[in-house]
């Protein structure tokens, strides 16, 4: 059962990227983190085209495909709940840096406020003759 092995390793292959993509969002490394969804999108067909071929492989041994999708079910479950928990891995760092993003805004608009209220009035006349370059 070569296409039975095969699927297996797909698997398992797309087990290790999951875990590799967990780690990457952990530590904010989001070049490896792309790197790691392009190959699991990568992967996808060729478990398609694995499972398709499992199954006949299946139906020419006689074998049930019901009772050898079931053995195949808890590795996928175990996937669904590692991409699960990834998605929300991302949710969080995602809420954290809108979260700074917002605070970021704020200093700024606070700076501006405080370069406005020390910074000398400058007429229309001033700038027009001396441009905004000779201001101090």
């Amino acid at each position: 059962m070569n296409t039975d092995r095969d699927l297996q390793h797909s698997y398992h292959e797309w087990r290790r990227l999951a875990e590799a993509e967990g780690e990457a969002i952990r530590a904010g490394n989001w070049m490896l983190v792309f790197d790691c969804q392009n190959a699991l999108r990568q992967l996808q067909p060729r478990i398609v085209r694995q499972t398709e071929a499992a199954h006949r492989e299946w139906a020419a041994l006689g074998l049930d495909p019901g009772a050898m999708e079931q053995e195949m079910e808890t590795m996928i479950h175990a996937l669904i709940e590692l991409e699960s928990r990834n998605n929300s891995l991302i949710n969080a760092r995602r809420c954290l840096a809108q979260e700074e993003l917002a605070k970021l805004e704020q200093a700024s608009l606070t700076l501006r406020r405080i370069q406005r209220s020390y910074a000398p009035p400058v007429s229309r006349l001033e700038t027009y003759f001396f441009g905004s370059q000779n201001r101090a």
